[in-house]
Parts: structure tokens; sequence; C-alpha cells
């Protein structure tokens, strides 16, 4: 249900009306705890209704009439255009979009206090593996002018998750090109075992992504082995051990001592190497994550990762 909502509130705006009907689809305890605790605040029912989609009565509304437990809604040249109600219907509830990101960020288990970043933008917290999570009404904000140096300057050098409704593929290129992972909302919650929605992030430890092998000079992604170049596979190796710490970034200057050879071009054949590994594309552009004026970073988090000797 807290998917639901920010969905809702991303498509609809802060003051998004929704209905007793529209709330029906989910259990009654659930919507009354959000109730208790504001983040749903129940308004005055609503006494008019939409007019006929082809009508040509010139009202803005129609109006709402009561017989016995029913609501008619009624339409002043057609009677068969009448539309039957319930008490549901004409409930209208709103949503308390700091309350509802409070409960978000708590459902996820997140380290930290949330705060507004920006309008429209919130840290969530911190996720068991170091990531800061930030959530955004609008995916838009997180490419507006100055916003990723905001988020930096509220979070430091930790590795940025961002949480969004209706994100397109390119404005996920360009987040990942400045060190920003983003998620859709309704990939990243679950529900629990008390039907409640849950914030999960952090794939399961004992379950890793990525593995390499020092002694076998192997990498191996989702089970499939990644057969590298030698020079390629050191570039991932340095990306790889700089993904489990503190600062994830591997810097230009540190690329290029360790390869003397300019960082964009050797980065580009690495990507081209796991393309021939058979690595989609856009896989293998956001593994190795471009972060704009610094180098680049695994794009996988530290618990995703292990390092075998």
């Amino acid at each position: 249900m807290l998917a639901w909502l920010w969905t809702r509130l991303s498509e609809g705006g802060a003051r998004v009306a929704i209905s007793g009907r529209a709330l029906g689809r989910f259990p009654a305890s659930e919507v009354e705890r959000l109730l208790r605790a504001q983040v749903l605040i129940e308004e005055r029912k609503a006494d008019t209704w939409s007019v006929c989609a082809e009508c040509d009565c010139g009202l803005d509304a129609r109006p709402v009439e009561q017989l016995g437990d029913a609501f008619r809604a009624c339409c002043p040249h057609d009677q068969s255009e009448d539309v039957i109600l319930l008490k549901d219907d004409l409930s209208r509830f709103s949503v308390d979009t700091d309350r509802l990101v409070a409960r978000i960020a708590a459902s996820g288990d997140l380290g930290g206090a949330v705060t507004r970043i920006a309008d429209g933008v919130w840290l969530l917290g911190e996720t068991p593996s170091g990531h800061a999570v930030v959530l955004s009404i609008d995916a838009d904000n997180l490419v507006a002018p100055g916003a990723v140096m905001a988020i930096r300057a509220a979070v430091g050098p930790k590795p940025i998750m961002a949480i969004v409704h209706d994100l397109s593929a390119a404005i996920a290129v360009r987040l990942r090109e400045v060190g920003v992972e983003p998620h859709e909302i309704a990939a990243v919650f679950k529900a629990g075992s008390d039907g409640m929605d849950r914030l999960v992030l952090d794939p399961p430890s004992s379950v890793p992504r990525l593995v390499m092998n020092l002694s076998a000079q192997s990498v191996t992604l989702d089970g499939r082995r990644l057969d590298l170049p030698t020079q390629m596979f050191a570039l991932f190796r340095l990306l790889i051990e700089q993904s489990v710490k503190r600062d994830p970034v591997l810097k230009k200057q540190d690329i290029e001592r360790q390869t003397g050879r300019p960082a964009n071009e050797i980065a580009r054949d690495l990507r081209n190497a796991l393309i021939s590994s058979g690595m989609p594309e856009a896989q293998a552009k956001s593994l190795v994550a471009t972060v704009r004026a610094r180098g680049y970073r695994l794009g996988l988090a530290p618990a995703e990762v292990v390092i075998e000797p």
C-alpha cells in the first residue's frame, strides 16, 4: 500500500484525492493503521460527481442525491446516464506526504533520520551495506540543476540509491553517469509476512551476484563466467576491490596510474569486453558506471560482491 500511495502522489500531485472505493483493495486493518498514523487523512465527503463523457449540459459537475443507502449522480439530460454510487465512492482521503515518507523509511529499517534535501526529494536513511537511500516524488527532480550536488552534500561520499516512480531509460542513464543507482518504487517493495509492504534494497549477503576468484583470475556474474582479456580483468579487479571500500569510486587518476592508459579509453574497452562476453550494452554501462568528474564505480552493492582468495 505504501508504494501504491507514493505512485498516486507522483501521478496526481500532493493534493490528490483518493476515494474509499480505491482503498477497498487493501485490508481494512492496513487502512486503519495509516489513518491512525495520519498518513491518510479523511476529508469531507464528495457531494458532486463528474459529468458524462459526452455531455453538453454545461455543468462542471453533477449533483449527487441520496437514495436510502445508495447515492445517485444525476444527469440532467438523460436519466439512463445516472450513476449509482456507494458510500465508499463519496469518501475522500488525502495523504500527508512527509508522514508517508517517514513510513516508507521505517518499513525498510534504514539507519539515520529522514531529511528533506530539496523540494520533492528526501533522504530516507542508510542501508546495512552503507548506501544512502533517496526518495523523489518525480524522477525529473533528481536531474534538475544542482540536485545531485545537494544530495552529495547531504550524504557525503556514500554510494547512493534513488527510488522513484515512472523511471525513464534516459533518466536512469543520466543518474548512473553521476553515480546514483535508480530504482522503480514498485520493484523495491515486497509484502512482509504480516501483509504489510516492506522496502527491500539490500539482497541477502548469502546469495552474491558477482564472485571474483583471485587465484583463478576469474569473475562470475549471476552464475555466468566473464571471459576478459588480462588488461580488462586487471581493471575490473580494481573496480571490484574498490566497490567494497567506504568510497566505492575508482578515481580516474588511480586508473591511469595503475594501467598507464587514459581512464575513459580503458573503461570503454572494458565495457566492450563485457559486451563481447554476452552482456547487453545497457548492463555493461550500468556495471561499469561513470561518476562524472571523479571516475568509475561498480554498479553493484557491496553485499552483492564476494572476493575469494
